[in-house]
């Protein structure tokens, strides 16, 4: 009975966020309809973005994929349908309109685009870019650099799931930060939706003060329920209570 008392006195207060305005630009997520594996309908986004608003974010950047032989998009394709997008929300009188760039996968595609200067980026010149999952690139800090010298601010997206990268002492974010990239959590790997492996490198890289930015990566309605899960979840606190984030820069 003692212990029981314990435990209920000794318990950690319930997190109950009532809002992420402070975080104000979700920087990464797929919501131009029909160019990659997010959202599938305007209708779709609409819903996402209404949820969104509610829970305070007032400028969306959305990030399509583009991927050689899996996603060809283009800054043309990319820009044609957010602006399709903007005018069904226009229609539907939602209060804010989306910008677009994308999500680059690093690859010789990519590289070539660099090169070219045929990239799309957002908020004075920042680029979001991706690694493969199971192979660790060997070329990461030239591409940095190259970004770079473009006069680009290359952002890497979603660190924590790339498990090759990691290590207790985390040097090879460090490098990567040194070498001259942002990185950028997914708040839903805070609440699992990677599993526990991503969760656990999210919150050392929290712990760590390594993290620049924040994106939902968010595709689809069924996402949502991940967004809802942020409100009380510890990391999520932990994150606002630092208020080290560099989202705002983005407004």
């Amino acid at each position: 009975m003692l212990q029981i008392f314990k435990n209920i006195f000794s318990s950690k207060p319930k997190i109950n966020i009532e809002s992420l305005a402070s975080i104000g630009v979700d920087m990464h997520s797929h919501l131009v309809p029909g160019i990659d594996d997010g959202s599938k309908s305007a209708e779709e986004s609409l819903k996402i973005l209404e949820r969104m608003y509610e829970l305070g974010f007032r400028k969306i950047i959305t990030t399509p994929h583009t991927m050689w032989g899996g996603y060809d998009n283009t800054p043309e394709t990319i820009s044609n349908g957010a602006q399709a997008l903007n005018q069904f929300l226009e229609d539907q009188n939602f209060p804010l309109k989306v910008e677009a760039s994308s999500e680059y996968y690093s690859d010789g595609h990519f590289d070539e685009l660099i090169k070219t200067k045929n990239l799309l980026p957002f908020a004075n010149n920042h680029i979001l870019f991706e690694l493969s999952y199971m192979f660790k690139p060997s070329n990461l800090a030239v591409t940095i650099f190259d970004l770079s010298v473009d006069g680009y601010k290359p952002i890497l997206a979603h660190p924590e799931r790339y498990n090759y990268l990691f290590d207790k002492d985390l040097k090879e974010y460090n490098k990567i930060k040194d070498s001259g990239a942002y990185l950028q959590l997914n708040l839903f790997s805070l609440v699992d939706a990677y599993g526990p492996a991503a969760k656990q490198i999210a919150h050392k890289l929290i712990d760590a003060d390594l993290i620049d930015f924040v994106g939902t990566d968010i595709h689809n309605t069924a996402q949502l329920s991940y967004l809802d899960a942020l409100l009380s979840d510890p990391y999520m606190d932990k994150l606002l209570q630092k208020d080290k984030l560099l989202n705002k820069t983005l407004l």
